[in-house]
């Protein structure tokens, strides 16, 4: 595909005969992950149009992963960030690897909502809308916007979604967009969904790039990452913050660069943006109000001990798929429940990922295995931890629930959500098609009552 078939709109933001030096302001923002509505670390979207229009940026810029993680964005496969974003007046975003997670088909109905470009040179798929890079002029400065998506995407993505995309390598992707761009453009930035070790990479492979925009392990500091005379810049995630970088030019070569972060907590909101949140609100309320069951306790979470809701969710899969075994990523689970009311918006929050529920067989030996890289919720199965050991030698021992042993040669029909790469030898796999949240809010229908114990089907030895 030529580059032409893949810029965006040229958008000229007047100046175009101003006297030198130049002021270019971009403003950025990046994980947002569908947080749409206030909350605790999270201004939410109305105030961050607030921010945006207030600080009136030349070029407003994502970070990838903006639409997928909350009730509100998922339940219309992010069309409303996507409405918000429009309204904001984003100019360019790159592709995260959370937005393949409605499929190749929902990312493409998100690109043709946008009134801004995706980006990704480096991702290969059937979405022909999804350029290489964006060419923006902005006060007379010709700026070319290269995105790119860290191939972790491909061991993070759904096997079932991932079907038919390729991510190739970044440094040898960004080497032939340069090629075509350094003519048309005064000065080059990286918008990626990278890990900030490989932007790192980035800036020492290609020292003319002076600008990353970066996203993906949601990390932020007031303080950017210098490499020679590279600024890498990240704002977080979840809108806790936006970006702002202050840039100089000098007859056209960018001469000084300042960043900041600017917290979005406690901003009057954008009447304009809650207007457009409004008719999502009023839907989702009238189905995920309802009430499933009623907690007895707090029910816990944890990523490194048995939980309670790691048990429920575990004992949901397998009661929805009459495997003999749950083995589930403790990191699928995202809050705990509270004492009270359990509705299909808490259900919601508890998984929030639109992961089907996969079943296959697996040998003893491959479920101690998998095991043995680390805790994960279980049901089915006893199993101890040795969380001092490295990883892939974890596990002490593993028995199923009765007593009986996991013998290495014995097959056991297992079932899961995450069907990644610790799951690639098993046969007879059969995805249900079954959503984790829809298990799990069936299993809360059918138990009505879930009181918060611990069986010790989990035992870590610290």
């Amino acid at each position: 595909m030529t580059l032409s078939a893949l810029l965006a709109v040229v958008l000229f933001s007047g100046g175009l005969y101003a006297s030198e030096p130049t002021h270019v302001v971009i403003m950025h923002t990046g994980d947002l992950h569908g947080r749409l509505q206030p909350a605790p670390g999270s201004g939410g979207a109305a105030a961050l149009a607030t921010v945006v229009r207030r600080e009136r940026p030349d070029l407003m810029l994502d970070a990838g992963d903006s639409f997928f993680g909350t009730m509100i964005s998922n339940m219309f496969e992010g069309a409303p960030m996507i409405d918000v974003m429009n309204a904001i007046g984003y100019d360019a975003a790159v592709v995260g690897h959370t937005d393949f997670n409605f499929g190749i088909e929902g990312l493409g109905r998100r690109v043709e909502q946008a009134n801004f470009p995706f980006t990704s040179a480096n991702t290969n798929s059937s979405l022909s809308t999804i350029g290489d890079a964006a060419i923006f002029s902005a006060q007379g400065i010709r700026f070319a916007i290269i995105g790119l998506t860290s191939p972790d995407v491909m061991k993070t993505g759904h096997p079932g979604i991932m079907r038919g995309i390729d991510v190739t390598d970044v440094i040898r992707t960004a080497e032939k967009v340069l090629t075509r761009v350094r003519d048309i453009s005064d000065v080059i930035v990286f918008l990626t969904h990278l890990r900030l070790e490989e932007e790192i990479q980035l800036a020492k492979a290609f020292p003319e790039v002076r600008l990353i925009i970066g996203g993906h392990d949601h990390s932020s500091s007031d303080q950017p990452v210098r490499v020679g005379d590279t600024t890498i810049v990240r704002s977080g995630s979840y809108g806790k913050f936006v970006g702002r970088i202050d840039l100089l030019f000098e007859a056209k070569k960018l001469s000084r660069i300042d960043t900041r972060l600017i917290a979005l907590e406690g901003v009057e909101p954008d009447v304009e943006i809650q207007q457009i949140l409004k008719p999502y609100e009023t839907r989702i309320s009238r189905e995920l109000d309802t009430v499933l069951g009623h907690a007895e306790g707090d029910m816990t979470r944890s990523l490194t001990h048995e939980s309670h809701v790691g048990d429920l969710v575990a004992d949901a899969l397998r009661a929805a798929t009459g495997t003999q075994i749950t083995l589930n990523s403790a990191g699928a689970v995202r809050i705990g429940i509270p004492k009270g009311p359990v509705t299909e918006r808490m259900v919601y929050e508890v998984v929030p990922f639109d992961n089907s529920v996969i079943t296959m067989k697996l040998t003893g030996a491959q479920i101690k295995e998998i095991l043995g890289r680390g805790l994960m919720n279980v049901s089915g199965i006893r199993v101890k931890f040795d969380a001092k050991k490295p990883a892939g030698r974890r596990l002490v021992s593993a028995t199923l629930s009765d007593g009986k042993p996991l013998r290495d040669s014995d097959l056991y029909t297992v079932s899961t959500t995450d069907g990644f790469e610790d799951f690639r030898h098993g046969v007879d796999v059969r995805d249900t098609g079954l959503l984790i949240r829809e298990a799990v809010s069936e299993h809360i229908r059918t138990v009505r009552t879930l009181i918060p114990h611990l069986d010790g089907r989990i035992q870590v030895v610290n």
